[in-house]
């Protein structure tokens, strides 16, 4: 007994230093070709804190309450949700837009957005939040999530860390093992690598869309019932944009899955569309607001690389139909 638990113990630290190394070299190596780039770590930690209602995110009731209190009563105020796009996207970046469109009007912008939520997960904050915030424009800058992560996922209508959440909840002894393989690049990688193998055909995740654009609809009858104009925007993607900069133009990362993906924005896109037109709302397909454009706007397939791209795109949300009605109170004159 006592060798066998001597063998034992000799193989759980040959077993540990082996995943040492493997784990060290992989940081290694997306250090050597990625810079400081964590391949999506911080994500996958920080969301397992549990929230109420909308699993991850940050917390909203003091967030969203420091938002109202500092929003003039005066202003026309603008709830904008979505995922880590619409999450980056400076709120004095939209006012200003908005302001110089609708000249004599006060704009106050409440970023409600969250890194890796899908229209569901936005729903359920505007849902919430919203009726206290009494909004006059609820605003979705959204797709991205809701299309690329189907590509992840076994079935339509679950977010991407599902299965993480799972796993937590119906096994909470092995809780400390799941944190750990989340926490390694090693593991992650050989995930990811395996994910680029198996996309599919187009058709495998089309079921994606009519849940999205349900979630939509949610949007848009809330909206109606907060008395606030409804505006959606199918945020841009970087496989639409022409020219490419060169830095654009390296980004490869998503090419094993850039056809599949466009394939799916160009069905959504017609389907907002139809949507927009029966429940009578804004929509703005942002898309080719680039084209033309030789500089470096994306840093990878969604995200801008600096605010340049939040200012070109407030341009366009800020000319797409009426968004603010002359009477307002927040406009003393346009």
């Amino acid at each position: 007994m006592k060798k066998t638990r001597k063998l034992i113990l000799v193989n759980l630290i040959l077993l540990g230093i082996i995943f040492a190394l493997l784990e060290s070299g992989a940081r290694v190596l997306i250090y050597l070709t990625r810079g400081r780039s964590t391949a999506g770590q911080p994500e996958r930690l920080q969301y397992l804190s549990y929230r109420p209602f909308v699993m991850f995110g940050p917390d909203f009731d003091v967030r969203l309450d420091e938002s109202r209190q500092s929003a003039g009563d005066d202003a026309f105020r603008v709830l904008l949700v979505g995922g880590s796009t619409a999450a980056g996207f400076g709120e004095h970046i939209l006012e200003s837009a908005l302001t110089e469109a609708y000249r004599g009007c006060r704009v106050d912008v409440i970023n409600a957005a969250a890194g890796g939520y899908n229209a569901r997960q936005e729903l359920i904050v505007a849902s919430i939040w919203g009726p206290g915030l009494q909004p006059d424009l609820l605003l979705s800058l959204d797709g991205a999530n809701d299309l690329i992560h189907r590509l992840r996922m076994t079935e339509a209508g679950t977010f991407f860390l599902n299965v993480g959440y799972e796993s937590l909840f119906k096994r909470p002894l092995l809780s400390w093992l799941v944190h750990i393989l989340r926490s390694s690049q090693f593991v992650y990688g050989v995930q990811r690598l395996g994910q680029r193998r198996s996309v599919g055909l187009i058709e495998s995740y089309v079921d994606a869309i009519p849940v999205f654009v349900s979630a939509q609809h949610s949007l848009n009858v809330l909206a109606r019932g907060l008395s606030a104009t409804r505006m959606m925007v199918l945020q841009p993607h970087m496989s639409f944009k022409r020219p490419l900069s060169d830095a654009e133009a390296g980004f490869t990362n998503y090419a094993y899955r850039e056809q599949v993906v466009k394939a799916l924005y160009d069905l959504t896109h017609t389907e907002l569309g139809a949507l927009a037109a029966s429940d009578d709302v804004l929509y703005l397909d942002a898309r080719p607001i680039f084209d033309g454009m030789g500089e470096t706007v994306f840093s990878d397939d969604v995200h801008f690389v600096d605010d340049r791209g939040y200012e070109i795109l407030s341009r366009h949300i800020a000319r797409t139909g009426d968004i603010v009605p002359p009477n307002h109170p927040a406009c003393s004159s346009q």
